[in-house]
């Protein structure tokens, strides 16, 4: 008896022939693939058309989705992830790249790929560096740069910087409350300008004389409630959702919810002693000092 029937042999050179080109024998295709989401350089996702994301070296250009979502494919190697979004009558640029290594028949997920502009991050950095006047002149000079396309999430990033300069670093919470809530109307997710609402509406009270302490637990609810864990590290002052949690306690305290105030201060005690900051830790005391 023989191995093979006469007229089978054929096919099965060709099949063994075509193995290399179609990754037989468990040796998967040659191609990689990257995938990832476009985003500013503080996370608000880039769905706009004109945007793109590229493999420098190759012919692989692509768009992102309505998400922001992007995937591109590629021979195994190396490469340089490349995206830009440019609105040449607003002089509005975004750029950013990063080295990739696709791997045979795999995909590597980058999450979020972050383009920036740097007339915005030059003025996060004055900010941090306590220079208000010239950081609120970068802001707004960004602000007169973007006034088309997609811009309006960076504005809302710029608006953000605009509003914290003006109400922590020049003590102007009336104007800063105006800068966050164009902010919020401009990216409702941006959970910063809610933190920094919130830290507004307590401060007009020596604007003003009103009681804004509804209006502070609205914004800084809105910032808990947020899907991912808040934390201005990236940009400013060193925030997190502990120290949130500790203002609410406060602010509901001099609402007069003091049950509220109690029960949330209790709960996060220990969690504030951890890795709270100095601010939280006092709000707590008062809380607890004065709710028994």
């Amino acid at each position: 008896m023989t191995l093979f029937n006469r007229p089978l042999i054929p096919v099965l050179i060709a099949t063994i022939l075509l193995c290399p080109a179609v990754g037989c024998s468990g040796g998967g295709s040659s191609r990689g693939h990257v995938r990832g989401v476009l985003t500013d350089g503080f996370g608000a996702v880039i769905n706009h058309p004109a945007a793109i994301i590229a493999l420098l070296g190759t012919d692989e250009v692509t768009h992102p989705a309505a998400d922001g979502s992007f995937t591109l494919g590629a021979e195994a190697g190396s490469y340089v992830l490349r995206g830009t979004f440019s609105d040449p009558d607003a002089a509005f640029r975004l750029s950013g790249s990063r080295d990739v290594v696709l791997s045979k028949g795999q995909t590597l997920d980058v999450g979020l790929f972050s383009i920036s502009n740097s007339t915005l991050e030059a003025a996060w950095e004055q900010y941090r560096k306590g220079h208000y006047s010239l950081a609120e002149g970068s802001f707004i000079s960004y602000l007169n740069e973007t006034r088309s396309g997609q811009a309006h999430l960076g504005a809302s990033s710029a608006l953000s910087g605009l509003g914290w300069t003006r109400g922590r670093g020049l003590d102007r919470p009336a104007d800063a409350a105006g800068n966050f809530d164009d902010a919020i109307a401009g990216w409702n997710g941006n959970v910063d300008a809610w933190v920094g609402l919130a830290g507004c509406e307590l401060s007009r009270m020596r604007s003003d004389g009103g009681f804004h302490f509804n209006d502070a637990v609205e914004a800084i609810g809105e910032s808990i409630d947020a899907a991912d864990e808040y934390s201005s590290a990236p940009t400013h002052d060193l925030i997190s959702e502990t120290d949130l949690m500790a203002f609410r306690s406060l602010v509901n305290f001099l609402n007069g919810n003091t049950l509220a105030a109690r029960n949330e201060a209790l709960n996060i005690r220990d969690r504030v002693a951890a890795d709270g900051n100095g601010a939280s830790a006092d709000a707590i005391a008062i809380v607890l000092a004065f709710t028994q």
